[in-house]
């Protein structure tokens, strides 16, 4: 059965704006894309702009509890590494998860997910990190496999390292993942670790993705949130982005450029804690492909909407509206590795919505509430 879509006043294809297009799909594929297309049946989007799925390329969506209380911490004068030394922060939530039965994860997870979709989300990574012993962040592998299989939306796992045990043992931590990952190998499409300060320094990040790229596991880094070190590792081992770089240099931007390693921005989190915004102007001057995403967590990022991310991407990087869909939809798939997504072309998964504003005007009117209607086939 081929149906095509007709009437669009526009068509965002992944990578740019346009217009008097109609776009034919069959078996759950687009297989054309042209003016006057014919079909076996059509669906006629009169007036509305076509856009592939938004692609989340960084998230934690998997935890319990909230952090609300930080908030006048910070609004205060309290940085993110205070909170943190403070027993705050990411701690506080490891707590909260742990207590939390598998079946509140399970749908507190499901229900943030619908949060995203609703507003175009159809594809999410989803990153483990509230664990800190091998158990319980195996539990989080566990957990995110079973929220795959009760959500359409695509789910992309990730192992993430995301502080050190705090009884300070960390090669023995790392031991453990390591002398068993084939237990847990079927579970992750990514190794994350967050390397900077007050997380896991240079020798032990080193440790960790030396281990995976030997076995063949795509890596990523939340690099030069704080310290600008990670972004080198990235470079030296060739991971496939690394992610934050708030505070990354230009040396360490031309290494990502020289290493091919793509940069996903978070802005709501340099917007949340008043960092500011990473160096977009000098990314893209030495070409390093950026992506964006939401970085959603219960205390740094706590927002779920695509379209506040686009909008800091616009006014706190100096994207484009074009170039920040373009980084939410084709470039994000790209960081994740899901070339059949996050975008509209022969080929491409029909994974698509329809909205009334072009990304220009999504961007002007402020247009974070739009209604988003998934194109069902």
């Amino acid at each position: 059965m081929r149906t095509v879509l007709k009437g669009m006043r526009a068509v965002f294809d992944g990578y740019t704006l346009r217009s008097g297009l109609d776009v034919a799909v069959e078996f759950g594929k687009v297989v054309e894309i042209g003016e006057n297309l014919k079909g076996d049946e059509y669906v006629i989007l009169e007036g509305k702009v076509l856009y592939p799925a938004l692609v989340d390329a960084h998230t934690h969506l998997i935890y319990a509890g909230d952090r609300v209380f930080e908030l006048k911490m910070r609004l205060t004068g309290a940085s993110y590494l205070d909170i943190l030394k403070e027993g705050g922060g990411i701690r506080s939530t490891v707590r909260a998860t742990v207590e939390a039965s598998d079946e509140e994860l399970i749908s507190s997870t499901l229900k943030r997910i619908e949060e995203l979709k609703r507003r175009g989300v159809g594809a999410v990574e989803i990153k483990t990190g509230y664990g800190i012993s091998y158990e319980q962040e195996i539990r989080l592998l566990k957990l995110i496999h079973e929220v795959s299989i009760k959500t359409d939306v695509i789910v992309v796992p990730t192992l993430l390292f995301h502080v050190p045990p705090e009884d300070g043992d960390v090669k023995g931590y790392l031991k453990e993942f390591f002398e068993r990952y084939e237990e847990y190998a079927h579970l992750i499409k990514f190794v994350d670790v967050f390397a900077d300060e007050g997380a896991f320094g240079p020798e032990e990040t080193e440790m960790i993705l030396s281990f995976y790229k030997s076995k063949g596991v795509p890596c990523r880094l939340h690099a030069d949130e704080f310290k600008p070190f990670a972004s080198r590792l990235a470079a030296k081992y060739g991971c496939v982005s690394a992610d934050h770089l708030i505070h990354t240099t230009e040396e360490n931007v031309k290494a990502l450029a020289e290493a091919g390693v793509m940069a996903t921005l978070c802005p709501v989190t340099g917007f949340f804690l008043r960092e500011g915004f990473a160096p977009y102007d000098l990314l893209k001057e030495y070409g390093v492909r950026v992506a964006l995403s939401s970085d959603h967590n219960p205390g740094t990022a706590p927002f779920l909407n695509p379209f506040i991310t686009v909008l800091l991407a616009v006014f706190g990087y100096g994207m484009t509206p074009g170039e920040a869909f373009a980084a939410h939809t084709s470039a994000a798939a790209d960081s994740l590795l899901l070339n059949k997504v996050g975008r509209i072309e022969p080929g491409s998964r029909a994974l698509m919505f329809a909205m009334d504003y072009t990304p220009d005007e999504l961007v002007y009117r402020g247009k974070v509430d739009a209604v988003v209607d998934f194109v069902e086939l």
